[in-house]
């Protein structure tokens, strides 16, 4: 780039100003992000299956160390894709999941962490660590904990809406689909447990 100083200054001045213009779901997750990041720009609803997860946390009910900020950021990532791909697992053998949407996102409130579930090739696939909903995608937000909790057979997915630790969003085919195959699915493995 040649030009004058104050050509340079402008373009450089103006380059800056577009990087504050970064939607925050684009920044990262929580494993990788800076704290800045607002929990409520996760998602519609992310705060309050956020408080949800920290009344089941205070009550016994998940893992409350699990909600505590990633200070083995590596570790804990590893955990949290393996329960990801868990997750994953559990709902591919559900008797219903051929009613499941053609793909929808998963987020962990407490880490901003996204994943999104999609068919390919008639087989469930799952992309960890998308930035977020695709548009008009379905959406389900919760916490790690309670999937660690809903694997482990400790909790059950009816108790988990009941109590706001899971939101599911998107029209109501959508939901009542993600809903029936939540509720077929079985415990996948006891080997699942809390860290």
């Amino acid at each position: 780039m040649t030009g004058k100083p104050s050509q340079l200054s402008m373009s450089f001045a103006l380059a800056g100003l577009l990087g504050l213009g970064t939607v925050p779901a684009t920044l990262a997750c929580g494993f990788h992000s800076m704290p800045e990041v607002q929990l409520e720009g996760m998602y519609p609803g992310s705060l309050s299956v956020a408080v949800a997860l920290r009344q089941a946390a205070d009550q016994g009910v998940i893992d409350a160390a699990a909600l505590q900020a990633p200070s083995k950021r590596r570790a804990l990532y590893i955990d949290a894709v393996g329960r990801l791909y868990a997750f994953r697992e559990a709902i591919a053998v559900s008797p219903a999941v051929a009613e499941l949407p053609a793909s929808f996102s998963l987020g962990y409130v407490e880490s901003r962490l996204w994943a999104r579930y999609s068919w390919s090739d008639g087989k469930l696939s799952v992309d960890i660590h998308t930035n977020g909903p695709a548009q008009g995608e379905a959406v389900v937000l919760t916490g790690e904990p309670v999937v660690t909790e809903l694997l482990a057979g400790r909790l059950s997915v009816e108790q988990a809406l009941a109590n706001g630790m899971i939101l599911i969003d998107g029209n109501e085919t959508e939901k009542m689909a993600i809903r029936h195959v939540l509720d077929t699915t079985s415990v996948v493995s006891p080997r699942i447990s809390s860290r």
